[in-house]
């Protein structure tokens, strides 16, 4: 008998997860469309971002992957490389997870270019993210804090930068 309910326990478990991790996909999405637009501050000089969109990349037991694309703008005459960018994300005030960009994104002279940002995010976050969305009745105001180490022309700079959606 034990074994029966342990393997219901585990199948509960998980049908559980698959839900939240449902329900927070679709006010993400949600959320994106209608409010695609973000306020955005100069990573350095006129150097912009913005976000566009967000995807759940992958879930398992403890959390889940989510993918932030944004489009960097470099309207300068010179080119720039990002090395790096560490970063918070957060949901109506709410710390949702954070990330570090995983490649190096070459920025050519007056171009834009679109990057993406990982996410983990744990359960307990998603699931007042989804509470925070009911409450304020489908609205959710996403706000990234991070560093950035740009180079240009050999010199590393260390630059903060924020953009928010919603």
């Amino acid at each position: 008998m034990s074994k029966d309910k342990n393997k219901f326990d585990n199948a509960a478990t998980i049908i559980f997860l698959v839900l939240i991790a449902a329900t927070f996909s679709v006010l993400v999405a949600v959320n994106y469309s209608i409010h695609q637009n973000s306020a955005q501050r100069p990573m350095i000089g006129n150097i912009q971002i913005r976000s566009t969109s967000i995807d759940i990349t992958s879930l398992n037991r403890t959390d889940l992957n989510m993918n932030l694309k944004a489009v960097l703008h470099n309207p300068n005459g010179f080119g720039a490389t990002l090395n790096t960018a560490e970063y918070s994300v957060y949901a109506n005030g709410h710390y949702v997870g954070s990330g570090k960009t995983i490649q190096e994104y070459d920025l050519t002279p007056q171009s834009s270019q679109t990057l993406n940002f990982p996410i983990s995010v744990g359960w307990n976050a998603a699931s007042k993210t989804t509470e925070s969305y009911i409450l304020n009745w489908g609205h959710i105001t996403w706000m990234v804090n991070g560093t950035s180490i740009i180079n240009i022309g050999g010199l590393s700079i260390s630059a903060p930068f924020a953009f928010t959606t919603g």
